[in-house]
């Protein structure tokens, strides 16, 4: 059997026994992880989100002087010391909520519904306003609006190292995650009039697109950086800078160590090498071929054409970007004020549908003879169980060495581990 195993580095002090409120919560999250409220499976990312939050948030109550033998025993104290805690650090608002909402989902598992307030409640003293998440761009994040001349980047990118030259190519032309650029294939995922971005290639919640080829820049730069590279071969590096294996971990921490070394970085420049989504969405708003908008951040409102067309412009850029929610985007360039997207029409087929769909499933009275009943060995089922959430590596150059939480073999009575 398989379970998901949190590795984190040792907190100063511990005094706790191996197996003690670790085990657990390792328990509980083997148990509930992989099941989202609805019902529906969760992600592997999702997972990994609760299982890294969760223990993250035990292991600061340990070094804050709780001493939780048994994390059922979670209680409204822990969680306000928890937030007063990354409060005192300093950390973003939307952190915070999300992290909040792991322990919300937390204690539903330890049949404690609703013990999990909102953020305003546990910091009184902090005007609610700061508490507030704030996704819409006010300033524009992206590179040319923050006086950043993008070719001399590129240019310096180039003589750097060529390859990383390359993927800048690729983030202004098709607004690519950091992910999406270094496991991208760019002979494999042309398609003459749109850029696959394949399942299994980096996209958040591992959700497929197709971003269309819409101006002569795209195809020019596809075409640059398909000449450059051997067919078959992913956009990340094969080796390190000693010469060794590269993982997908170091490759995403080299493409931020170049982001650095021309200069790309907050502090320095006020902008990240995020701010290429930023900018390929400004860009992809203005050069729409059905409906061009001037995006907020660039002093556009949203008078500028009739709420429908807005709305379906909005849409496609969003799904430019790999979004389903128009409304996500709003981090990439604004919210247009006083703008209220139309009522979705429903035909009476989709209405008939979805209520079909809400309708119990008739079941079977009899319950199949136990001699039809194909029951297989343990590890098996599990194995069928883990093919549909396991990330598929087999088309990537890239092994993933993920940090936070693996997957690893339990092992059997015997003391010995599977193979």
């Amino acid at each position: 059997m398989y379970k998901l195993v949190a590795q984190e580095a040792p907190a100063a002090g511990r005094t706790d026994t191996p197996g003690g409120w670790r085990r657990e919560l390792q328990t509980l999250v083997d148990r509930h992880a992989g099941v989202r409220l609805n019902g529906k499976v969760a992600s592997l990312r999702t997972r990994e989100l609760a299982a890294s939050v969760l223990f993250a948030s035990f292991s600061t109550l340990a070094g804050l002087g709780f001493k939780l033998q048994n994390p059922r025993n979670l209680g409204d104290r822990h969680i306000e010391a928890l937030v007063q805690h990354w409060h005192w650090q300093g950390r973003a608002i939307a952190t915070m909520q999300n992290d909040l909402s792991v322990l919300r989902k937390f204690a539903i598992w330890i049949g404690k519904k609703g013990m999990v307030r909102g953020l305003p409640e546990y910091l009184p003293g902090v005007p609610k306003a700061e508490l507030e998440r704030k996704t819409g761009a006010i300033a524009s994040k992206s590179w040319s609006q923050n006086g950043i001349n993008i070719d001399e980047k590129i240019v310096q990118a180039d003589a750097l190292n060529e390859r990383f030259g390359l993927m800048l190519r690729l983030a202004v032309a098709f607004g690519l995650r950091r992910k999406e650029i270094l496991m991208l294939r760019p002979w494999k995922s042309d398609h003459g009039d749109f850029l696959a971005v394949y399942p299994n290639a980096g996209p958040k919640g591992g959700r497929a697109r197709n971003v269309p080829i819409t101006n002569p820049y795209q195809r020019h730069v596809l075409d640059h950086v398909k000449a450059r590279m051997p067919k078959g071969d992913a956009m990340g590096w094969k080796t390190t800078r000693r010469g060794n294996p590269a993982t997908l971990e170091y490759n995403l921490k080299e493409y931020e160590r170049r982001m650095e070394e021309i200069g790309i970085t907050r502090s320095a420049t006020g902008v990240t090498g995020h701010g290429l989504r930023a900018e390929f969405a400004e860009n992809a708003a203005m050069t729409n071929p059905e409906k061009p908008f001037v995006p907020q951040t660039l002093g556009g409102t949203a008078e500028q054409m009739p709420v429908e067309d807005l709305d379906h412009a909005l849409s496609q850029v969003s799904e430019m970007l790999g979004h389903s929610r128009p409304g996500v985007t709003n981090s990439y360039y604004g919210r247009f004020e006083g703008f209220r997207r139309p009522p979705r029409e429903v035909s009476d087929e989709q209405r008939q549908a979805m209520s079909a769909k809400s309708r119990p499933v008739p079941r079977e009275v009899e319950a199949a003879p136990a001699a039809d009943v194909r029951r297989g060995k343990p590890h098996e089922r599990v194995g069928r169980r883990q093919n549909g959430v396991a990330l598929d590596v087999r088309q990537m150059d890239l092994p993933l060495n993920d940090r936070v939480v693996l997957f690893k073999p339990r092992g059997s009575k015997s003391g010995r581990r599977s193979e």
